[in-house]
């Protein structure tokens, strides 16, 4: 597969100037020299350059971004080359849902960028959530997927310039962390790292237009456990520089002492585009010293504790230490949490006690978030959010020889189940080379013709049991418009459903697929080519309609190898072979009844979707309503419930009159009398309560309430 990869250009592809006695502007000068990266305007007519920026601080003198003296020192730079077009751009963060101030204009303000340099060059701010094309250059399920401001795909020279810091969830974050800020979207934990990979996000970016250049600031880096979210300086003394952005984090992340590959979005993009060559690299790559890494149980309990979106969404601004002068919270929740819990969290490697609770924390909120999917999984799907997924680059490389081997092995395969055992049912299955090959098939008494008019064959993958998301891609088409050659990716729930308690994946996989249409019979066969998460080795098969006598019938061929839990796995089920084969028995026929109860629904137009969609923003700055507001409302109902039940009792002068039982037994109340002085609400509770019971009592007993309990 070709890598999608910028030219490395004949010298040293990145360069490290580190010297504790030079300026940071002298570094700069120095890596970009010596990197050989920074070129002369090509043409009068193309002399506009844009520096990619995260402005995402939480207090002014923040050291989580780029020193604001180094960028301008950048634009002098390109000023002085010939460069006339300057412009810093970036745009909103997630934490713009809940903070003030969060604009780019704003941030750029807060940070003292003036619009010109205090050299006199004069450049722009420009928002990265403008300025968009009208609809995606490639149309899908995504309308935001590739779509980048003109100002950043219409630069001549594109710069992205990061800060050299720690991450909580990433380990390190770097350049490729900078690259989100290019996108539009402003919520963008939700819509590019809960949605999907970080990574997938990026490559519509990455393959269309890149960074000319990468700069990494290292002069006082962010490190320590802290992260983003309280951020602690370091001095380095350092500037990397190179024209592949990728092996500039992969440099800066060895000299901050980490694996490139411990940064899942570096790793990602690593094993997408290759490892990139370091071989022409100027400078050293000694790690800094004294600088501290985050502590990797609280990775590894952070990365646990985001998979949830409520948590993430929930958590991120009561972890956050933020300056509320110039970032004010816009929900009063949010305030008082981050005020109870973010000052206890600002010195996690002084204080381990502190740091142990973080991590107990995280760990006790994603097992419990874990737990709660793993029951709605089991039992209240609808609650479940629906899973987008792109298909992968290599099933859409696939040709059509790849095709025709795929009906070739599936045909031949189909021949191991023409014996099959003794078996009652619609299920036959056996074993083979350790996966499962299986066939399940029904009758429905529905003519074929009117059959695939309900249920189209093209479309059968997503119509079975527990489809959760993907995408499909009509590849070719026959004459009347109906799909040939289709890709396509597909998720479904951890299959059996109660995996999912241990830990269970969900199937993820991209497959090709052939579609086949005859007056007799239909048929569609598919194949498995990646599995994003390692899932499945094998989820291949056949479906057939065919027209019998009685109406249709639908057969199910597959061959199946699904990755088992680990604790499963331990359990080396195939030791013990009738559990294993009632296990298996038990799986195939509930989600092959429930599939082809699916396609009963769909004959009678009732809806099988499961799961809730996933908002859809009309503007870059629109988003799902925050988990917080749930909650208040939650308070407030709660509130109002527990005024009601306690109306009259903590207050005693609304409380009800007492009662006097006369000689009959009839009870006379007396109007309450007006509320005085103040008093202690609960103290007043407390003795009408017993006065009441006392009353109580002595009506059982016959007695004067009064003799028993005077009044007062």
């Amino acid at each position: 597969m070709a890598k999608n990869r910028a030219p490395i250009p004949a010298g040293p592809a990145v360069a490290v100037a580190d010297d504790a006695a030079a300026s940071p502007v002298d570094l700069l000068r120095l890596a970009l020299r010596q990197a050989g990266c920074l070129p002369a305007v090509p043409d009068a007519n193309k002399n506009s350059a844009i520096v990619l920026l995260d402005l995402a601080a939480f207090a002014s003198d923040s050291p989580v971004v780029v020193r604001r003296e180094l960028v301008e020192a950048l634009l002098d730079l390109l000023a002085a080359d010939g460069w006339a077009s300057l412009a810093i751009a970036s745009s909103a963060d997630s934490a713009s849902t809940w903070l003030g101030n969060r604009d780019v204009a704003v941030l750029a303000d807060l940070l003292g960028y003036q619009y010109v340099t205090g050299s006199g060059t004069p450049y722009d701010v420009i928002d990265l959530s403008e300025q968009l094309p009208d609809s995606p250059p490639a149309a899908g399920h995504d309308q935001w997927a590739g779509r980048l401001s003109r100002a950043w795909t219409e630069a001549d020279l594109r710069i992205v310039f990061a800060k050299c810091r720690t991450d909580q969830h990433d380990n390190v974050a770097l350049c490729m962390n900078t690259l989100l800020y290019a996108l539009p979207l402003a919520d963008k934990d939700d819509h590019y790292r809960l949605r999907s990979d970080p990574w997938l996000a990026l490559l519509p970016l990455l393959e269309t237009s890149p960074p000319h250049i990468a700069i990494v600031d290292a002069c006082g880096a962010a490190h320590g456990s802290g992260g983003l979210q309280a951020p602690r300086a370091l001095a380095t003394h350092a500037i990397i520089a190179g024209n592949d952005v990728l092996a500039v984090d992969c440099a800066t992340a060895i000299k901050m002492g980490a694996d490139p590959a411990s940064s899942p979005l570096i790793a990602a993009l690593i094993a997408r585009l290759g490892r990139p060559s370091l071989s022409g690299l100027a400078g050293s790559l000694a790690p800094f010293p004294g600088f501290l890494l985050p502590d990797p149980m609280l990775v590894d309990t952070t990365r646990q504790r985001q998979r949830s979106p409520t948590l993430l969404r929930l958590s991120a601004p009561w972890l956050q230490q933020v300056d509320s002068a110039l970032f004010p919270f816009k929900h009063p929740l949010d305030a008082k949490c981050n005020q109870a819990i973010a000052p206890r969290l600002d010195r996690l490697d002084d204080d381990p006690s502190s740091r142990a609770l973080l991590v107990y924390a995280n760990w006790a909120v994603g097992t419990w978030a874990a737990a709660v999917e793993a029951a709605r999984i089991g039992g209240a799907k609808d609650q479940l959010l629906r899973k987008e997924a792109r298909i992968c680059a290599a099933t859409l490389a696939c040709s059509k020889p790849d095709f025709l081997a795929m009906e070739r092995e599936l045909d031949e395969l189909r021949g191991w189940l023409a014996t099959p055992p003794e078996v009652a049912g619609p299920l036959r299955w056996r074993r083979i080379e350790q996966a499962l090959l299986f066939e399940y098939q029904r009758a429905f008494p529905v003519p074929l013709a009117e059959f695939a008019s309900r249920v189209d064959i093209a479309r059968s993958i997503e119509y079975m049991n527990d489809y959760i998301g993907g995408e499909l891609r009509a590849l070719t088409r026959d004459a009347q418009g109906r799909p040939l050659h289709q890709a396509e990716r597909n998720v479904y729930l951890p299959q059996p459903n109660y995996v999912a308690w241990w830990g269970g994946k969900e199937i993820d996989v991209s497959k090709i697929e052939s579609v086949h249409y005859g007056d007799d019979e239909q048929r569609m066969y598919w194949k498995t080519v990646h599995s994003e998460n390692a899932s499945a080795v094998f989820d291949d098969g056949i479906i057939t309609f065919s027209a019998t006598d009685g109406g249709t019938r639908v057969s199910i061929f597959g061959r199946q190898l699904f990755a088992l839990p680990p604790l499963l796995e331990s359990l080396q089920l195939e030791r013990y072979p009738e559990l294993r084969d009632r296990l298996t028995e038990h799986a195939y026929s509930t989600f092959f009844a429930r599939t082809f109860s699916n396609f009963e629904a769909l004959l009678e137009g009732r809806e099988i979707a499961i799961g809730m969609a996933r908002h859809v923003p009309s503007t870059p700055h629109d988003s799902a309503p925050r988990p917080v507001d749930a909650l208040a409302e939650l308070a407030a109902r709660l509130g109002d419930l527990a005024a009601t039940l306690f109306e009259g009792v903590l207050q005693p002068g609304t409380a009800p009159g007492r009662a006097r039982i006369d000689r009959d037994g009839f009870a006379h109340f007396e109007a309450p009398a007006a509320a005085s002085a103040p008093q202690n609400a609960l103290g007043a509770w407390v003795g009408s309560f017993w006065q009441g019971y006392g009353e109580a009592v002595a009506r059982d007993l016959g007695k004067s309430v009064q003799a028993l309990w005077p009044r007062t």
